[in-house]
């Protein structure tokens, strides 16, 4: 199961790059990096948070692994709502013409 774990989270970051990097180069510099730095943040932080869980579980601390899920899958969450806002996925609709009518 360990093996598949890393396996997993190889794939899954290549993806996360291969998503992240036509929005990323569309915007200035700063946020550029911001994002990628974020990006490598959030998935340290999500895979240190799933080896965690993983290894109590395994073992049977009831206790720190209900306190990880909670604690790691908060902060992951949170990372990436932040993310996704500053890559656009996320955020205020442009003000302008929708198409619709109005009364």
């Amino acid at each position: 199961m360990g093996t598949f774990l890393i396996f997993l989270a190889g794939v899954l970051f290549l993806a996360g790059i291969l998503f992240i990097k036509p929005r990323a180069k569309r915007e200035q510099m700063w946020k550029t990096v911001v994002n990628w730095a974020l990006f490598v943040i959030w998935y340290g932080i999500t895979w240190m948070g799933v080896s965690f869980i993983y290894i109590n579980a395994s073992v049977g601390h009831v206790k720190a692994t209900s306190t990880a899920i909670f604690l790691f899958l908060g902060i992951s969450v949170v990372l990436a709502v932040v993310q996704a806002r500053l890559l656009g996925f996320i955020g205020v609709k442009k003000a302008g013409n929708t198409g619709e009518l109005q009364a």
